[in-house]
């Protein structure tokens, strides 16, 4: 049983030698860190515009887009109607 103690704090020490190797500079750490959250945001940006060309396809070959169209070309007109004296900006 002794063996065994043995070997198990020898594990954890290699362990601990290896977790203060990885994580024992935090400007590094945190740098890499930084720029893994840049990309995951990049990532997720592009793959949610994706996303939503590909909706945006499907909806245009059933025909949807046209009734969308039609509502924004009503919300515009009810928007500018309703704030006559604003500039509209070009």
């Amino acid at each position: 049983m002794d063996k065994k103690k043995i070997i198990k704090e020898k594990l954890l020490i290699s362990f601990l030698i290896a977790l203060e190797k990885a994580y024992g500079n935090w400007g590094y750490l945190a740098g890499r860190s930084f720029v893994a959250g840049i990309f995951v945001g990049l990532g997720a940006t592009i793959g949610f515009a994706l996303v939503i060309v590909i909706i945006g396809y499907i909806l245009n070959a059933l025909g949807v887009i046209p009734v969308i169209g039609d509502f924004f070309k009503q919300l515009n007109e009810f928007i500018n109607s309703a704030t006559p004296n604003i500039p509209v900006l070009k």
